[in-house]
């Protein structure tokens, strides 16, 4: 009898780990790990951040380049941006001051932390303009899990659909590309949001979509690319001197 109640209780332990294990294992929904994702990337206060944006049109490819780090307490970023070509810009934007090197020359002038500029490049290297797109996907979205990471992702032209894909264009462009999209038509839109399962914080995002204009005829083919690394890890950094004393005023 007490070689059954053992047996017995051991039964019992090996159902409720099974159980318990099986519960564990239970994977969140899509909607789930979007609010969380969306909730962290408001977190995100430093960082280093790779965007890379390849354009085609006409037949022609081009591929531009966003990249930099950045602290937004108080507000400092340095970044480097291309556009296919020869033409590589660097900037430092210190608050309200910007340091911008052309031609090996290093210039100085003021900016507006509020300004379209700004707001934009916030964006892009904290993932916040791609993170807002999971709102209006919601329950359209697919979910994949890896060892370390969640990915988010959509392919498809319905109606949320179109307004993500707009409303990332806007995010890229600035306000002043919502005129224009009123005769854009959205033919092709995939996006992928990828988070560490931990801390919920974006690690890499992909977006690829097509879109014609209804008056020119003329339709465009965008991927962009994006990495984040070392969030909420970088510490406080200044604009170097040298660049400061070398700067010329605007």
């Amino acid at each position: 009898m007490k070689k059954f109640v053992v047996l017995a209780v051991a039964v019992l332990g090996v159902l409720t780990a099974g159980c318990s294990s099986k519960k564990s294992n239970h994977q969140p929904s899509a909607t789930q790990i979007a609010q969380k994702a969306t909730k962290a990337v408001k977190t995100v206060k430093s960082g280093r951040s790779r965007l890379v944006i390849k354009t085609i049109h006409k037949g022609q490819a081009t591929t531009g380049l966003v990249s930099g780090q950045f602290h937004l307490s108080p507000m400092i970023m340095k970044v480097t941006l291309g556009n296919g070509g020869k033409l590589v810009d660097h900037y430092y934007f210190d608050q309200n001051n910007m340091y911008m090197k052309s031609e090996n020359v290093w210039y100085k002038g003021k900016v507006n932390q509020k300004s379209e500029l700004v707001k934009q490049l916030k964006r892009q290297l904290t993932a916040s303009g791609n993170a807002a797109v999971l709102t209006h996907l919601k329950s359209d979205l697919k979910l994949k899990e890896n060892d370390q990471t969640y990915t988010l992702s959509y392919k498809g032209v319905n109606p949320a659909g179109v307004k993500a894909a707009k409303q990332i264009i806007v995010s890229e462009a600035g306000k002043q590309a919502n005129k224009t999209l009123k005769n854009v038509r959205i033919t092709h839109f995939e996006y992928q949001y990828t988070l560490n399962k931990k801390t919920s914080l974006p690690t890499k995002t992909f977006i690829s979509m097509k879109y014609r204009d209804k008056l020119t005829k003329k339709s465009v083919t965008e991927k962009v690319t994006g990495t984040y690394h070392n969030i909420n890890k970088v510490k406080k950094f200044t604009v170097p001197q040298a660049i400061q004393q070398a700067a010329q005023g605007f």
